[in-house]
């Protein structure tokens, strides 16, 4: 079947149209996507500097993130320890998951037991291609029965050259 020129032009036209259509509908999507992580790390606290709490009303779980700066490509420690009314409570089934506005893979990791009550992980995440340096942690766990998470932020420092060497930091 042999179409007019005017056919395989309006046919062309539709489909760049719908091209865009799609383009945009992406976009639209990812920006939301970015902007609810946003908006759900807004209130989550930053343990980039300095050590933080996460306080669940009837559970309250320090973070303590180190060594700091928390480099990319490095192994980083997260650690955790919950107390219920200022007694030490253990968290069941723990894991800590990491994300950011972009995907960037399956970052879960379970955490074990270490010394004085804390329960960590170590982990080594990736730089974002794009340049953002902001990731959101989410501490999942059971307390008293029942499952329990809470966010926590922090940015990631790209790995330095140590001077003298020529090797990165690791």
């Amino acid at each position: 079947m042999r179409l007019s020129p005017r056919t395989r032009t309006v046919l062309g036209l539709a489909v760049a149209a719908a091209l865009a259509a799609a383009v945009l509908a992406v976009r639209s999507r990812d920006a939301a996507r970015g902007s609810a992580a946003g908006a759900a790390g807004a209130d989550a606290p930053d343990v980039s500097r300095a050590d933080a709490t996460l306080d669940l009303g009837d559970v309250r779980v320090a973070v303590s993130a180190g060594p700091r700066p928390l480099l990319a490509f490095a192994r980083n420690r997260f650690r955790f320890r919950a107390a219920r009314d200022d007694d030490p409570a253990m968290l069941g089934d723990a894991v800590v998951s990491f994300t950011m506005t972009m995907p960037m893979g399956d970052h879960r990791h379970p955490l074990v037991q270490a010394p004085d009550g804390w329960q960590e992980a170590e982990v080594v995440l990736p730089i974002c291609p794009s340049g953002n340096r902001r990731w959101f942690g989410t501490l999942a766990f059971t307390h008293a029965g029942r499952p329990r998470s809470a966010r926590f932020t922090f940015d990631l420092q790209q790995p330095s050259q140590t001077p003298g060497d020529g090797t990165a930091r690791r």
